[in-house]
């Protein structure tokens, strides 16, 4: 009886552990490994801009503000809004950043929780990324 009942036990384990549903934190995991080294070359490349990028949240908005440049050039680039918990509502946007090198924007329709924001431009013939978490609660 014992013996059964824990065969029965192992049998429905693997059967469950079968049905569950395994998130990576990216889809794309092994390819994003390959270009990571690009990515440290743009993370270090941020550094050597004057100051540092500021994100911050209030009142169902994020404002992301670049530092002050002594030239503003055009800047092509995208923000991705990451959400860890649930890969379904990541979504990507166009960078684009007012006189005042500053975007502003709505997120008063997103889900409540931890939210990574990815920033990746290029500007003056070189690539940058940034990344930082946010905390949006409503």
């Amino acid at each position: 009886m014992v013996i059964v009942t824990f065969l029965l036990g192992v049998v429905a384990f693997f059967i469950y552990i079968n049905d569950m549903d395994i998130n990576l934190v990216e889809d794309n995991y092994y390819e994003e490994e390959l270009v990571y080294q690009d990515r440290i070359d743009k993370i270090n490349n941020v550094s050597e801009l004057p100051g540092k990028i500021n994100i911050s949240s209030k009142a169902g908005m994020i404002i992301i503000q670049f530092p002050a440049l002594d030239t503003v050039p055009a800047l092509d680039g995208s923000l991705m809004f990451y959400r860890p918990s649930d890969p379904w509502k990541d979504f990507s946007i166009p960078l684009q950043l007012d006189d005042s090198l500053r975007q502003a924007l709505d997120v008063s329709m997103l889900k409540p929780g931890k939210w990574i924001i990815k920033i990746d431009w290029e500007m003056g013939g070189k690539e940058y990324y940034f990344e930082e978490s946010v905390i949006l609660s409503h």
